[in-house]
């Protein structure tokens, strides 16, 4: 009777369900099938694994020793695929074993993968359930692989305990098993608030930067078991409903809409970490949802992802109408709710009114309001928008495209030995920077008189003692000179203001014609400030006489570079070419740099080697073509600066005037026949004459003492 007791026990066991909830398939000739059980063995390539008989485990109240006393074999089958023919496995007690209820693989290769069923029956009595047996390899580089990992999750600055799972086979008892942990497949310094324990890594405090992969690696027999545990971190799991973003929850937004024109409404929100649980959110209409709607024109999209970090989002939804309609007009909801609450946020949707007064203000302002900002612009940087568009869309100047010269200079010439501290500055400026800067940079073509001035008409000698007739052969090579030039530069300093500098333009009517009625621009640069100076009130009488006038005031060796303002105006005001640059644009001009005007020599050098080159044109005629064909075709077409020299005789005297023919010079116009004034009285008068007879028979002489009354020349 006693034997018989078990098997009443086992019998009655079978009828139990199981542990688990599965489903029962049913009987096949009279043998219980339990199908697959939920436990699933995944091992890795060449490790040992362990696949134990379920029946033991969750179907049947008896273990394997219980049901051996019974009566009861345990018989193993395989097949590649659950309901595939299953063949009888033969073990060869090495590699593949049967040990009691379990077999064991030592260690597992790929071809053992498939599904394994254990049987326990007798002759009256059959059970039957499998298991499924995964075999992989690691991913390249890797000490694991990613379909075969346990996960966690912790959250942040919370503590967590990560467990080293499955390992119960291969630890002996009464041994406390040696365990390596890696983050990542590599080993780590770990820090004082993660601890190992066994077989449990605890961190006290998770961070963000604790999220990975930790292997636990255990050493059984000659084999290597690996475990490998994806770790997440989270934010604390919130104890709040969502926060609505937008609309506000605190207010009611209004939206008009004119009917017709489509519409849509966005509802954004964030919410907390709330473990698996998805976000909700949708939208109402007063009580009703959107889908109680009319679906074709009112749709409501899915919601959105817009960010999630550590758990927490911020999700979206949009309700969509193509075509407002008066019955669209109302209060739209949006609702966002988890399992600590819900909020909502409105919008109310209204019909626009049309306000045209008020949309043409608008329009009116912002148009206003870009002509102040263009007017602005054009104001302060009108000189520079009109370089730029010359530059780049101009075309050279025509009107004056007959004419050899870009501008005719009128200065006064000081020699530098007579400069005074005050003026220093300004005569440089007048007689170096200027000239050079026009010519050498912007490669424009100036008349310099000191310089290119050559006289013409025919004088005999007796021309030559009559200051009058000198003076109007003078004015009339000016005037000339003046109306083959586009430009008229006067330049304005105070020795020009003392010397009357433009009396030449009064005295001749052509000169003074073309300033009155605008023939030639005129660009008036003042070097200083002129108030206060003699003769300045006739400046300003010049200035008004003049029709087409500029004035610029050059502001001082400050300006020196080539980018001031000064010199972007006189660029403007100067007619448009497109020179060569001969100079850097950013080089500034030394004080030390010799001046354009080095090379010139004073008037009295000059007029001597101009007198010179005429007398001996005409004591030897075989030479009078070759100076006419040289001499001044360089003078009049070469404009850079360049030194007179002449072939003087060596005897170191010139010629009498007499021998000079035709050609006449002008060595030394008095100045006070260019301010209108004259010599008064009998005996000043014959002593003049007999210093101006010996004057004239020697062109070595310097200047007469009324000529140097003012010691300058204004040209």
């Amino acid at each position: 009777m006693r034997s018989r007791v078990p098997l009443q026990i086992l019998l009655y066991a079978t009828v139990i369900r199981s542990l688990k909830v599965v489903s029962k398939r049913g009987s096949v000739d009279g043998c219980t099938d339990w199908s697959v059980d939920y436990l699933k063995y995944k091992v890795l390539l060449w490790e040992p694994v362990r696949i134990k008989c379920a029946l033991f485990y969750g179907y049947i109240r008896a273990n394997y020793t219980h049901a051996q006393s019974a009566g009861l074999s345990l018989m193993w089958y395989k097949s590649t695929g659950h309901g595939d023919f299953e063949e009888p496995i033969s073990f060869d007690g090495s590699r593949m074993s049967k040990e009691e209820d379990s077999i064991w693989f030592r260690p597992a290769e790929l071809q053992d993968a498939g599904h394994y069923s254990c049987v326990l029956r007798n002759s009256t009595y059959c059970m039957k359930v499998s298991m499924s047996l995964t075999v992989s390899e690691n991913n390249t580089g890797l000490c694991y692989n990613s379909k075969m990992r346990y996960f966690e999750k912790a959250e942040l600055s919370k503590s967590k305990d990560i467990l080293c799972p499955d390992i119960d086979d291969y630890i002996q008892t009464g041994k406390e098993p040696e365990i390596t942990w890696y983050k990542e497949c590599r080993p780590k310094q770990w820090r004082q608030s993660i601890v190992r324990k066994v077989d449990v890594l605890s961190i006290k405090d998770v961070r963000e930067d604790d999220i990975g992969n930790y292997t636990c690696e255990l050493q059984f027999g000659s084999f290597v078991v690996r475990r490998t545990t994806e770790l997440s971190v989270t934010a604390p799991l919130t104890d709040k409903p969502p926060k609505i973003l937008y609309p506000s929850e605190n207010k009611m937004s209004v939206m008009e809409m004119q009917l017709g024109s489509p519409v849509n409404l966005t509802c954004r929100a964030f919410f907390g970490y709330s473990g698996d649980v998805s976000p909700l959110v949708y939208w109402m209409k007063g009580e009703k949802f959107i889908e109680d709607l009319d679906e074709n024109r009112i749709r409501e999209s899915e919601i959105k992802t817009i960010r999630e970090h550590l758990g927490e989002q911020e999700v979206s939804i949009s309700l969509t109408i193509d075509a407002v309609e008066e019955s669209d007009l109302g209060n739209y909801s949006c609702y966002v709710e988890n399992g600590h609450g819900r909020r909502q946020a409105n919008i109310q949707l209204s019909k626009r009114e049309l306000m045209y007064t008020v949309e043409l203000a608008g329009g009116l302002g912002a148009i206003l309001l870009m002509l102040i900002f263009l007017v602005s612009l054009y104001k302060c940087y009108r000189i520079e928008l009109m370089l730029f568009y010359r530059n780049h869309f101009g075309s050279e100047d025509v009107d004056g495209e007959n004419k050899d010269y870009d501008a005719y200079v009128s200065y006064t010439k000081v020699d530098p030995d007579q400069w005074s501290q005050e003026t220093r500055e300004e005569e440089r400026f007048a007689l170096e920077i200027l000239p050079d800067i026009l010519e050498k940079h912007y490669g424009y073509k100036l008349f310099i008189p000191d310089r290119d001035l050559i006289p013409t008409g025919s004088f005999s000698n007796d021309h030559f003692q009559d200051d009058t007739r000198l003076l109007r052969a003078y004015i009339e090579d000016v005037a000339r000179c003046v109306d083959q030039s586009k430009r008229l530069i006067i330049v304005m300093t105070p020795n020009y203001v003392v010397r009357r500098g433009w009396s030449i333009f009064e005295l001749e009517t052509r000169l003074r014609n073309m300033l009155v009625t605008g023939e030639i621009k005129v660009i008036l640069i003042e070097c200083a400030e002129l108030q206060g100076i003699m003769n300045y009130q006739e400046v300003e009488a010049l200035k008004h006489t003049i029709k087409l006038l500029t004035v610029i005031k050059w502001p001082g060796p400050e300006s020196s570079k080539l980018n001031s303002k000064f010199w972007k105006h006189l660029q403007y005001e100067m007619p448009f070419k497109r020179p060569e640059p001969k100079l850097s644009h950013e080089q500034v001009l030394d004080v030390s740099e010799q001046g354009p005007f080095g090379e010139l020599q004073t008037v009295s050098a000059i007029s001597m080697a101009a007198a010179t080159s005429t007398a001996m044109a005409t004591a030897h005629p075989e030479l009078r073509s070759t100076f006419h064909n040289t001499y001044h075709t360089q003078l009049r077409q070469k404009h850079y600066y360049r030194s007179y020299d002449y072939d003087i005789p060596s005897s170191g005297t010139l010629p009498p005037l007499s021998s000079l023919g035709s050609q006449h010079t002008y060595c030394n116009i008095p100045m006070t026949l260019l301010n209108g004034q004259r010599v008064q009285g009998k005996l000043a008068r014959d002593q003049q004459q007999a210093l101006e007879e010996q004057h004239v028979n020697n062109a070595m002489l310097p200047l007469l003492p009324r000529e140097t009354s003012i010691s300058s020349v204004i040209w």
